[in-house]
């Protein structure tokens, strides 16, 4: 089942310019991560949240929402997994899923404790 949207992960190649830009809506990061080249951080405004990450190619966008488990989300008969559940590398589980438009939506079960 799902609980509501949990983030927005949007990629940049502008780091500087894509933190004011997120910090001026006034979002603040809780964390950030990675080195020069590949830096990375959550902002938080209030119960908004948006995983921000520089890329060198074309940035993306994506909506995350949270699930209590990617194991035993039974999707309906209109939906398309494009990645069945398995461990991501920043230690949660995941499976993505594509609308009749193509867009693709991962669906995060939160980080074992």
């Amino acid at each position: 089942m799902l609980h509501g949207i949990d983030h927005l992960y949007a990629e940049t190649r502008h780091w500087e310019k894509s933190v004011a830009f997120w910090e001026g809506l006034g979002f603040s990061f809780e964390e950030r991560w990675g080195s020069e080249g590949h830096r990375a951080g959550r902002l938080r405004c209030n119960e908004a949240a948006v995983v921000l990450a520089e890329v060198t190619g074309e940035p993306a966008a994506n909506v995350f929402f949270s699930i209590e488990s990617a194991e035993a989300f039974d999707p309906g008969a209109g939906v398309e997994v494009t990645t069945p559940p398995e461990a991501t590398h920043w230690g949660t589980r995941w499976l993505r899923v594509r609308d009749p438009d193509g867009r693709v939506y991962a669906l995060e079960e939160p980080p074992a404790p």
